[in-house]
């Protein structure tokens, strides 16, 4: 296990490079710029490209001997399976950043096998930068963050997300889970950044967030900070959540049970 000392380090070298990154994305925002289709609904533009590699230089400088996985390809051709790892996505939100619309953010996450130890979301049009280490609480900018207080589900307010699923029986089940949430819940809010989601459910904005078909990058600096904001992590049914699970239920806790019913159908 990284020492608490180190950890700090980390933590304000991830804040930096999240920062700087999100500079660089401000420089485009609004702007014309090039924009590619990986897949279907699936966009990547120079800011994206720019942004990983800049924090790709910065944390590879300060940590040599950690390995690296960015969204965009940045990856170590042969992971060591005992080293800690960055999980980084240079951009979440790359459809609100090209639509202009202003909740996308930098998120940077570090991790032991499965296990989150620093996470650190910056979004930039906010100058708000969510960031905390294993142990050592957390933060947005420099007031220190928890999750929300709320007991009851129908005074919650969730946040949610779809994959970009085309086909109608893949969209029927996260559609289903979405009504059974509204009918329930004061409000249900879909931003379209996973790590905005997380950042907030750390800070008390949200109460709950779920959705499947995340990677790595997506969910693990915000998996970290919720759990330091004092919530719960888990899979839909309660399980225990793996940085490639799949799904992923962030919550205050309190709701937690609540929202396992809901998103089993129970």
């Amino acid at each position: 296990m990284i020492k608490a000392a180190e950890l700090e380090k980390i933590r304000k070298a991830a804040v930096e490079a999240a920062v700087e990154a999100g500079k660089i994305t401000l420089r485009y925002y609004r702007k014309s710029f090039d924009v590619r289709e990986k897949a279907r609904s699936s966009l990547v533009t120079e800011a994206d490209l720019k942004s990983e590699a800049l924090i790709r230089k910065i944390l590879g400088k300060k940590f040599p001997s950690f390995q690296f996985r960015g969204e965009e390809g940045g990856h170590n051709s042969a992971a060591a399976l005992d080293a800690p790892m960055w999980h980084v996505d240079p951009l979440d939100g790359t459809t609100n950043f090209v639509h202009g619309f202003p909740m996308y953010c930098v998120s940077i996450g570090l991790a032991l096998a499965d296990e989150p130890l620093v996470g650190v979301i910056h979004i930039p049009t906010l100058d708000e930068t969510f960031h905390g280490a294993k142990g050592a609480g957390a933060k947005m900018n420099r007031r220190p963050m928890k999750v929300s207080k709320r007991a009851n589900l129908g005074e919650s307010l969730l946040t949610t997300g779809f994959a970009y699923l085309h086909q109608a029986d893949a969209i029927s089940p996260e559609i289903e889970r979405f009504k059974r949430a509204h009918l329930e819940a004061r409000a249900v809010r879909r931003p379209g950044a996973a790590a905005i989601d997380l950042a907030y459910v750390a800070a008390g904005v949200f109460d709950g967030f779920w959705e499947r078909n995340l990677s790595s990058w997506d969910i693990c600096a915000g998996i970290a900070l919720v759990r330091e904001a004092g919530g719960n992590v888990s899979s839909y049914d309660g399980g225990s959540v793996t940085l490639d699970g799949k799904e992923l239920l962030a919550t205050n806790g309190k709701i937690h049970g609540a929202m396992i019913k809901i998103l089993s159908g129970r």
